[in-house]
């Protein structure tokens, strides 16, 4: 009995330490920078503006450590998150270009490792600045082709206390290059193609001794196909997402955290007015590597043409 309790005492505690490391870019993982909704690629007028607001919850319910062992009982982290979005279209020379703007703000929540309570963090999140350059615009109603190019900085703006468990803050910079291909594939069908790769500056602030976090680039595939229904306001969409890398490191030693896993995702997109778009999307892991698995994604988006 006394080397099972050792062996779980040992357990929880790597799995303490990987979650304290994780709970660093908890609220705002890099999916939140690079997570492109359906028809995001789609360049707009040069003159039009954009105002986005999202609602964002993610519900991550098991821990797996490395070696394959799996954390599931009082094991849990949320997080919830408003982003505030400006777009505004413009032209360069022959290209369309939109910079753009994304602040949240939210929490990390009911953050429990083995029964072991993380605590909490509540506030602004890192801010991220970044524009679209399309090198190929061609519109068409069946055969559309766009292809663009995002270079995204995320500012370390978040709330930040080396002391805690979790933050909403990351207390680093990180540059993530994303390009984006739209295809129209006939009548109503379109496909989306994303591939980015995110970088990332060390956090030099880690717990009481100040500690060096180090974390190697993510990279990032997504997709969406899309089928817009008659009425031309409502369109469906089955989307997949494929994380890899992102191996965390504190002072030279593995946390046993990294960024590896696959999503499914659905969404549903409609025009309620000519300039005001809902939308609403649902997802989850399907496979999870060395960190907390998201058991459930929602967002609920609200668009306006300004």
């Amino acid at each position: 009995m006394a080397i099972r309790t050792m062996i779980r005492h040992a357990l929880v505690t790597s799995a303490v330490t990987s979650a304290a490391v994780l709970g660093l870019v908890a609220a705002m993982p890099a999916q939140a920078q690079t997570a492109v909704d359906p028809g995001d690629y789609t360049p707009l007028p040069p003159g039009t503006d954009l105002a986005l607001v999202y609602g964002q919850f993610i519900n991550r319910d098991e821990l797996k450590l490395p070696g394959g062992t799996t954390l599931k009982d009082d094991t849990n982290l949320n997080t919830s998150v408003a982003l505030f979005r400006y777009v505004h279209f413009t032209k360069i020379g022959p290209f369309v270009v939109d910079p753009q703007i994304i602040v949240p703000v939210g929490s990390v929540h009911n953050a429990h490792v083995g029964g072991q309570d993380l605590g909490s963090s509540t506030g602004i999140g890192d801010a991220v600045v970044f524009a679209t350059i399309w090198f190929v615009n061609k519109p068409s109603p069946d055969h559309a082709t766009f292809f663009g190019f995002s270079p995204i900085v995320g500012i370390p703006t978040g709330t930040y206390d080396r002391n805690n468990a979790v933050n909403f803050g990351n207390n680093r910079w990180s540059f993530d290059p994303q390009i984006g291909f739209i295809q129209g594939l006939g009548r109503n069908v379109t496909l989306d193609l994303y591939g980015d790769v995110n970088f990332f500056t060390a956090n030099d602030d880690v717990g009481r001794l100040s500690q060096r976090l180090t974390k190697k680039p993510v990279f990032h595939v997504q997709s969406w196909l899309r089928y817009a229904l008659p009425d031309k306001k409502t369109s469906l969409s089955i989307g997949t997402a494929s994380f890899w890398g992102g191996k965390e490191s504190l002072d030279d030693v593995y946390t046993g955290t990294r960024t590896e896993h696959q999503q499914i995702r659905v969404a549903v997109q409609k025009f309620v007015a000519p300039k005001w778009q809902l939308e609403l999307i649902g997802g989850r892991d399907v496979q999870a590597r060395e960190g907390f698995r998201e058991a459930a994604r929602v967002q609920v988006r609200v668009l306006k043409i300004l």
